[in-house]
């Protein structure tokens, strides 16, 4: 467990990458959004009806802006320490629970730190404009107890995948993950292809709750993935 621990410690030694990035990436969102919002605004658009707040909800933007971060920081997390960790004595086995927990633990700082913005932007009328950037749809309307699980497990998953990406260069080198992102789009384009005649009625029966679930399966399997990679993976 000491071990396990040590790891954990490694890699949030990488405090700046790890509190002030988020941060930052976050800031951004906010400001082009609030730009957004004064545009839509001047150009004479009645941001206070009924029927632009119900659209204003489905603004995804800090879904899409934070996971390009993520993937990456996953895969330094696994690529860059883990030749340094084997060098401390580390096992690949605590390496590896050792980066979940740091993952963990980072998905939990994200997902408060969306909980905060939450607040600030109800508390301020959504920004004193009427934007909606963090009440939406995709992180639970506004809802706490949604948005903390839904942000730790996307947050969570998209570190878990950039740590299998990681784990594979660090195993097959840098034709590892070009081989494992073409088979995973082939993969993605044949389910399509086989569900493709009912492809409606399955995305209209995908439920939050079904997405949870097929998320903590990914993570599952992402985690089984890097496990198999670094069993035989060599120090670079």
């Amino acid at each position: 467990m000491n071990r396990i621990a040590q790891v954990t410690r490694l890699h949030l030694n990488k405090w700046q990458t790890f509190v002030l990035t988020p941060i930052g990436i976050l800031a951004i969102v906010i400001f082009v959004s609030i730009v957004i919002q004064l545009a839509i605004q001047r150009a004479g658009v009645d941001v206070a009806s009924a029927d632009y707040q119900e659209g204003a909800r489905f603004n995804s933007s800090v879904a899409w802006a934070l996971p390009g971060f993520l993937v990456y920081y996953g895969v330094q997390a696994v690529a860059t320490t883990y030749p340094f960790a084997l060098a401390l004595g580390t096992t690949r086995r605590n390496f590896i629970l050792g980066t979940l927990i740091s993952n963990a633990i980072f998905a939990a700082y994200a997902a408060v730190l969306m909980l905060a913005l939450l607040g600030v932007e109800l508390v301020t009328g959504h920004w004193f404009m009427g934007a909606h950037i963090f009440d939406v749809v995709v992180l639970g309307n506004g809802n706490p107890l949604i948005l903390l699980p839904t942000a730790f497990v996307g947050v969570l998953l998209c570190l878990m995948i950039g740590g299998l990406f990681g784990a594979i260069w660090v195993r097959f080198g840098a034709k590892g993950p070009l081989f494992l992102g073409v088979a995973l789009g082939l993969a993605l384009a044949i389910l399509v292809l086989i569900i493709a005649p009912n492809l409606v009625e399955i995305v209209s029966g995908i439920t939050r709750a079904g997405l949870g679930i097929a998320a903590l399966v990914a993570i599952v399997l992402a985690m089984a993935g890097t496990w198999f990679a670094m069993r035989r993976a060599s120090v670079r």
